[in-house]
């Protein structure tokens, strides 16, 4: 049996499941044919970066924390192939289980140990960094997808 949740993993847990719905609700509130669309000086449309922040989340928490057998396919996060709204919900859904179930069965001492198989420029970081650096990588494309589902929204005649 595991050790009871820090109050710090309760926390990124917490943000990290909401943050998750509040990509769903983005997703829900992009029209069809704008999920997979961009604007000048844009590079990635709402979906993309959907499903790569899943791909991120799923690979880092599920994968290396959660040892959920996940396994990355991040070329495929960035293809210009639309994929449907329903499959990318779907993704969500399960990338909010995932890092649920992984952050609530992992030992709050793994907290100081280094974090397993990171990029190169986090070699050496500790899963606490890691996991407060994917809740800010979250964050920040949150913020970029709600933009640009706003300035679609604004592009798109009535």
């Amino acid at each position: 049996m595991n050790p009871a949740p820090s109050p710090e993993l309760e926390s990124l847990r917490h943000i990290l499941t909401r943050d998750l719905q509040v990509l769903a609700k983005e997703v829900l509130a992009t029209p069809d044919n704008a999920l997979w669309s961009t604007t000048d000086g844009v590079t990635n449309s709402v979906g993309t970066l959907s499903v790569h922040l899943c791909g991120n989340l799923r690979h880092f928490v599920g994968h290396l924390l959660g040892q959920d057998g996940y396994i990355r396919l991040r070329d495929r996060e960035f293809s210009r192939t639309p994929i449907p709204k329903q499959k990318v919900l779907l993704e969500i859904e399960n990338t909010r289980k995932a890092v649920n179930q992984a952050l609530l069965h992992l030992d709050p001492d793994m907290l100081n140990a280094p974090m397993p198989s990171p990029p190169a420029h986090h070699e050496g970081r500790s899963v606490r960094f890691f996991l407060m650096q994917l809740s800010c990588h979250l964050s920040r494309h949150l913020g970029q997808l709600n933009y640009l589902r706003r300035i679609l929204e604004a592009n798109t005649p009535t």
